[in-house]
C-alpha cells in the first residue's frame, strides 16, 4: 500500500507529526488539498510541495518557472471550459505532444477526454492547486474561486409579484416539529463524510425557521462565505463575500466571545459589507452561533464557523435559539469526527 503523502513528508524531514496534525485539521474545517494547507501554513514552499509532490507520486513536476509566460498559441491549444472542467493548464509543446499541468494527472478519465477533445497527444504533468487556480485566472480569465469555497446549497424557491418584489411568506414551524426534525439532523452528523455535509445540515435546519441562512467559515481574522440557504436567500450577495472580523461587530463579538447571538440587528453591528446582505433593510431578529472545533493538536479548539440566521419574527417568537446551539454543538463534534478519521490515516 503506498504511503500517504503527510506520513511521506514526515519520513522526508519536511514535517513533524504536530505540524501535519494542524494542516489536517485545517484541511476539514477550512477545505482544499493537504498541500494547499501546508502552504498557507507556512510549513512548505510552494517549490518544496511541487517537487515532493512529484517524487511521492513517481510524477513529473512542471517547473514553476514555466507558467510566468505561456505562449499564446499553447493557451489556445486547450479551451477555457476544458481548463477549467479538469484543472488542466497547458504550459509548452514537445514537438506535437502538448504538456499539460494538473494538480491530479492520476485521472484517466480526464486525460481521456483532454485527449480526445484537443486531438493531440497529451502529456500531464503535476502542479500544486493553488498553482493551477493562479494559472487559470491568468491565461483563461477563470475568477478565482475563494480558498474555501466548494460548493452552494440550492435556494429554496422564491415568488415575485409583477413588480419582482418577493412575495413569499415562510410558515415556521412549531418548536415541537422543529425538534422533531432535529433527531434526523443529529444522524446525518453522525454520518457526514464531508465538511460541507455538516453545514448543509445546519443551512437546512436554520432555513426551517428563518428568512435566510448563512454559513462563514473563520480564517486567519476573516469570515468567507461558504453556503446559504433559505426562502430569501440571495446568492448573488453572498457569493464571492470575505470581509474582516474587524469590519463586523457582530460577527467579531461572536468569534471572540465563542458564544451564540440573539438580537435586533443594527446597521453599525452588521457593518457595511455584511448589511448588503440582509433581505430587509432592519430585520428584526438576527441569531449568530459559533461553531468549534479542533484543538486535537495540542492547542485550544477554535471557532471554525459561524451560523447566521435572520427572521422577521420578533425575539419573543422565536423559540429556536437553544436547539440551534445544541445542533451546532453537534455539527462541531461532527467536524472533529472527520478530524480524527484524517489523522487515523494520515499519521
Amino acid at each position: 500500500m503506498a504511503k500517504r503523502f503527510g506520513s511521506y513528508l514526515i519520513d522526508q524531514k519536511l514535517l513533524t507529526e504536530g505540524q501535519l496534525a494542524q494542516a489536517l485539521e485545517r484541511q476539514v474545517t477550512v477545505g482544499g488539498r493537504l498541500g494547499t494547507n501546508l502552504v498557507e501554513l507556512g510549513f512548505l514552499t510552494d517549490q518544496q510541495l511541487a517537487q515532493a509532490l512529484g517524487r511521492h507520486l513517481q510524477m513529473e513536476s512542471a517547473p514553476l518557472r514555466a507558467f510566468d509566460a505561456i505562449p499564446a498559441d499553447v493557451i489556445q491549444q486547450c479551451s477555457k471550459e476544458l481548463a477549467q472542467r479538469h484543472g488542466a493548464v497547458p504550459f509548452r509543446k514537445e514537438g506535437r505532444t502538448l504538456c499539460i499541468a494538473m494538480a491530479d494527472p492520476s485521472e484517466l478519465a480526464a486525460l481521456d477526454d483532454l485527449t480526445f477533445v484537443i486531438g493531440s497527444s497529451v502529456k500531464t504533468f503535476l502542479a500544486p492547486e493553488a498553482t493551477i487556480q493562479a494559472a487559470l485566472e491568468k491565461y483563461y480569465g477563470v475568477a478565482r474561486p475563494l480558498r474555501y469555497i466548494s460548493m452552494w446549497a440550492p435556494p429554496t424557491n422564491r415568488v415575485f409579484d409583477g413588480e419582482g418584489e418577493d412575495t413569499h411568506e415562510q410558515t415556521f414551524p412549531s418548536l415541537e416539529n422543529f425538534l422533531q426534525g432535529l433527531k434526523s439532523a443529529s444522524e446525518e452528523l453522525l454520518h457526514a463524510k464531508h465538511r460541507d455535509e455538516i453545514v448543509a445540515v445546519l443551512l437546512r435546519e436554520a432555513a426551517r425557521v428563518a428568512d435566510q441562512a448563512l454559513f462563514f467559515a473563520i480564517t486567519d481574522g476573516r469570515a468567507i462565505g461558504l453556503m446559504g440557504r433559505g426562502g430569501r436567500y440571495l446568492p448573488d450577495r453572498f457569493l464571492g463575500l470575505e470581509l474582516r472580523l474587524d469590519e463586523s461587530p457582530l460577527l467579531r463579538q461572536v468569534v471572540e466571545k465563542e458564544e451564540a447571538l440573539m438580537q435586533r440587528l443594527t446597521a453599525d453591528a452588521a457593518g457595511a459589507a455584511l448589511s448588503a446582505l440582509l433581505v430587509d433593510e432592519h430585520p428584526r431578529l438576527c441569531v449568530a452561533l459559533p461553531l468549534t472545533a479542533g484543538g486535537q493538536s495540542g492547542s485550544a479548539p477554535r471557532v471554525v464557523g459561524v451560523l447566521y440566521a435572520e427572521s422577521r419574527q420578533a425575539m419573543e417568537e422565536f423559540p429556536y435559539i437553544e436547539p440551534m446551539r445544541k445542533l451546532v454543538t453537534k455539527a462541531g463534534m461532527a467536524m472533529d469526527v472527520l478530524i480524527m478519521r484524517k489523522k487515523i490515516l494520515e499519521l
